[in-house]
């Protein structure tokens, strides 16, 4: 609240927070607690992905009333309705989840709650769809029944690979990483070290039980996942598997899949909440204003959590490589703020945090350059 007194005697817009999740897991509980509830589900989304949405409802073992609209999270935060569970579906390759995730985010509740892979034309991988909530969702949905349902999380996984076809899930590579044919996996990550996808990837490599047999790679700044992607398809040799991860609202998604047709690009997913994401300086914020317009550098996607500092001509945006990049971007003298992590605050101790926006859930995706057969020969 001092924070807050202190901005506004200097004008500044209040920047925004995310809510903290409470109560419902994102992922295969999500649709557990989809599939038990007795609230009606409304799920918003693009005219074109009707079809999915509908694929989506077969999963959960329900019937959703799906509205086609061209702004489904607008549509989904323009809902009134108190006892309903508003959804938004959109496609993992869609520009908007870059656009949307951290300019609407704090208001709609979660954008990344849950996910769906279906089979494409002439691509080895499935597209990927992602599942987003209110949070006027999320609370109905926590009031629901929370107990684990073993034959209801069977049944769903079966419609998941029904969907899939002959397209290898999700579950079934993680059973190749762990197998015995793998001898070694090399798994390319965002750097430099900190980064929430570093995070994210040697929380995946431990939670499959594989780090005895994994060269964890994380770049150094200005490698992009379109670059390491690259660098993965060069380490394709027997008894080996690269994989490379990205977070769903990587900018450049879209590039990365339609370029390679001949790779499965989302094999796999993992779920995180965002090491704290926040706003940090050397100066105070009331000494960077009084000196004019603030640097404020970020990595693009969190750029919308402080549009309305540059909107009212207090800041001016830096581009960084990464939240990790971000905060030393500050302490060699190319910006005067950033937004960063609280991992990038401990690597960078002049550092002080300034605000607080939450650690909203984020969904990583693992992709690989390997193709369906070849996967399919470690089975």
């Amino acid at each position: 609240m001092e924070r807050k007194e202190r901005l506004i005697g200097i004008q500044l817009p209040e920047l925004a927070r995310f809510s903290e999740l409470t109560g419902v897991e994102p992922g295969e509980s999500f649709d557990l607690a989809l599939a038990r509830t007795d609230k009606p589900i409304i799920c918003f989304t693009l005219p074109l992905n009707i079809d999915i949405a509908r694929a989506y409802g077969s999963i959960l073992g329900k019937e959703l009333e799906i509205i086609p609209v061209e702004n489904p999270i607008r549509e989904a935060l323009s809902l009134n309705a108190s006892d309903m569970v508003p959804l938004v579906l959109h496609s993992a390759t869609d520009p908007v989840l870059h656009e949307r995730m951290f300019a609407d985010g704090p208001r709609l509740g979660q954008l990344l709650m849950g996910h769906l892979y279906i089979p494409i034309r002439n691509h080895e991988s499935p597209a990927l769809y992602t599942i987003g909530i209110t949070n006027r969702g999320l609370k109905n949905l926590s009031a629901s029944n929370k107990q684990t349902d073993e034959q209801l999380m069977q049944q769903m996984e079966e419609r998941r690979r029904e969907i899939l076809g002959g397209k290898l899930d999700n579950n079934i590579f993680r059973r190749i990483l762990q197998s015995s044919s793998v001898n070694r996996v090399v798994a390319h990550a965002l750097g430099p070290v900190g980064t929430n996808i570093s995070q994210a990837m040697e929380k995946y490599i431990q939670a499959l039980g594989i780090a005895n047999k994994t060269d964890l790679i994380i770049h150094p700044k200005g490698i992009e996942p379109v670059d390491y992607a690259q660098m993965a398809k060069n380490q394709t040799e027997d008894g080996t598997i690269p994989i490379h991860m990205e977070c769903a609202v990587y900018y450049a998604m879209a590039q990365l899949f339609n370029q390679r047709p001949d790779e499965v690009v989302f094999a796999d997913h993992h779920y995180m909440p965002l090491d704290a994401m926040q706003l940090a300086s050397e100066k105070t914020i009331e000494e960077l204003v009084t000196r004019g317009s603030m640097r404020i550098t970020t990595h693009p996607s969190p750029k919308p959590l402080i549009e309305s500092w540059i909107a009212s001509g207090n800041a001016q945006w830096v581009k960084a490589t990464s939240n990790s990049a971000a905060a030393q971007m500050v302490v060699t003298g190319e910006a005067d703020a950033c937004i960063t992590t609280g991992s990038g605050l401990n690597e960078t101790p002049s550092l002080v945090s300034r605000h607080v926006f939450g650690s909203p859930s984020m969904l990583f995706t693992i992709g690989t350059p390997l193709d369906q057969s070849q996967l399919q020969e470690y089975l």
